[in-house]
């Protein structure tokens, strides 16, 4: 009834996840898609009371954007940039962020 297809798979289990990364990754889309992810973990990154006054807003060339409410927390969050920056890194799994730029 079925013919298998050239590239064997018609018939045999595979793996969704392998190949919707797979596809993510041809099209372009698998960098993006780990760009977006810094919006959903940002409060585990820096704790609540960080995440209430700050937000991810950008990434561009290896930089994160963040819009900070006001001066007093841009000050504060500068100087807790390289630990933000570990942090951000450490649960992205990668080093792709390489900055914090604070606006």
């Amino acid at each position: 009834m079925f013919q298998e297809k050239k590239d064997g798979r018609l018939g045999k289990v595979i793996n969704l996840r392998n190949e919707l990364d797979e596809f993510m990754e041809y099209i372009g889309l698998s960098e993006k898609m780990q760009d977006m992810k810094i919006l959903k973990v940002w409060n585990e990154c820096v704790g609540d009371t960080i995440s209430q006054f700050s937000k991810p807003v950008d990434i561009k060339k290896n930089k994160l954007y963040v819009s900070v409410e006001n001066a007093v927390w841009r000050y504060e969050l500068s100087a807790r940039k390289e630990e933000i920056l570990g942090r951000v890194n450490e649960i992205l799994k990668n080093k792709k962020v390489k900055d914090i730029i604070f606006v």
